[in-house]
């Protein structure tokens, strides 16, 4: 039986990773339950899940004495300890952000089993976790549904291959063409549920920009083998084109829970009740090229090129960006136009160590910070 550690147990990738174990609890035991905030949903999870450890982000006594049986983690050091768990098997990492970087290379370190949801770790700590595979071997089992769909063909067949595509439904904002869009807009998926961040990220494409940036560093492979196309139907995830003109897709329901199931159980495939295609009710897929121009799209290829400080600049200015802009303090279309003055107005430094990866996001977060006063 797999102890299972959960870094954002109450988002939707925890969530919906909780609801996989509940259908295979004779595989899975949760063991860890971590969440930034949401006492509400903890409470209710630790009353179903039974774990032995817990996390919150600031202390609460008030739930230590209702849990005596539980040990309570809090704060950045309780992460770190979370990671050095000896019974823990298997770490999901879906909280937001770069707050769980050094808890994830600890676990590499530890030699755990990793399954990574959170983009910024990769984004910003790449470059620190590529060096690491010259002392540690390791494996990313990576849940993001575009890089789980290329995982799974190129775990398996990775010669003479060309070129990677990621897939993207398009996001809120598809062939939409207004120049002011609201939160809500924002905010409505075609497809997907997700975090409010996540979702404005997809609506700026920005989501995709650092799902590159990740690509890179899960699949060792440079800026022009990875390509982005448009797929509004989201079912194919991921395609790989091989020299010879042969492209190989893996397709699933949007479902989080299939990428999830996937990890959990790897290298087995495990039926755990999840819908199949129903290819019969399937008129046909679309797929269409996306702008080759577009800033986002630069943003990616340049952070890849440049490495360093760009792409931690780059994560911690759209971060902040987006907060105001859901604060309704910043409109949409300001979003991009303010990161990339921030981008491209830091002091570039090429090699960064985990200090260094704080230092440029808090500055960049208050770079926007900066730029958002001055225009009141």
């Amino acid at each position: 039986m797999k102890n299972v550690i959960i870094y954002g147990s109450t988002g939707t990738i925890g969530q919906n990773a909780l609801e996989v174990i509940s259908r295979q609890k004779e595989k899975f035991n949760v063991l860890c339950l971590a969440c930034k905030k949401n006492k509400k949903l903890l409470v209710k999870q630790i009353e179903e899940f039974k774990p032995k450890y817990a996390y919150l982000e600031e202390k609460d006594e008030n739930l230590e004495r209702k849990y005596k049986k539980i040990k309570f983690f809090f704060g950045e050091q309780g992460l770190i300890e979370i990671a050095n768990l000896k019974e823990g098997d298997f770490y999901i990492f879906a909280i937001p952000g770069i707050k769980t970087l050094p808890a994830f290379i600890e676990c590499i370190k530890n030699k755990k089993k990793v399954a990574l949801a959170t983009k910024e770790i990769l984004v910003a700590g790449g470059e620190i976790i590529e060096k690491m595979r010259k002392d540690y071997y390791f494996e990313i089992l990576p849940i993001d549904s575009e890089h789980n769909a290329i995982f799974q063909i190129i775990k398996y067949e990775n010669k003479n291959l060309r070129k990677i595509y990621l897939t993207t439904s398009g996001g809120p904002l598809y062939r939409k063409r207004k120049k002011n869009i609201n939160i809500k807009e924002a905010l409505t998926h075609p497809v997907w549920k997700m975090g409010k961040k996540i979702t404005v990220d997809s609506a700026t494409m920005m989501n995709k920009a650092f799902e590159i940036i990740e690509a890179h560093y899960l699949f060792s492979l440079n800026e022009n083998q990875i390509d982005v196309v448009i797929h509004p139907e989201a079912i194919i995830h991921g395609i790989v084109e091989f020299i010879d003109g042969t492209s190989k897709f893996v397709g699933f329901i949007p479902d989080m829970k299939s990428p999830i199931n996937y990890v959990l159980n790897y290298p087995e495939r495990v039926n755990s009740g999840l819908k199949y295609i129903d290819f019969g009710k399937i008129k046909r897929l679309n797929f269409e090229t996306v702008n080759q121009n577009a800033k986002w799209l630069n943003f990616a290829k340049e952070a890849i090129r440049r490495k360093g400080s760009h792409p931690v600049v780059l994560n911690g200015a759209n971060e902040r960006a987006v907060e105001y802009f859901l604060e309704e303090k910043i409109k949409f279309q300001d979003i991009l136009k303010y990161v990339e003055k921030v981008v491209q107005s830091h002091q570039y430094k090429e090699k960064l160590n985990i200090e260094d990866i704080f230092y440029y996001h808090n500055w960049a977060r208050n770079q926007i910070e900066k730029i958002v006063g001055g225009q009141k």
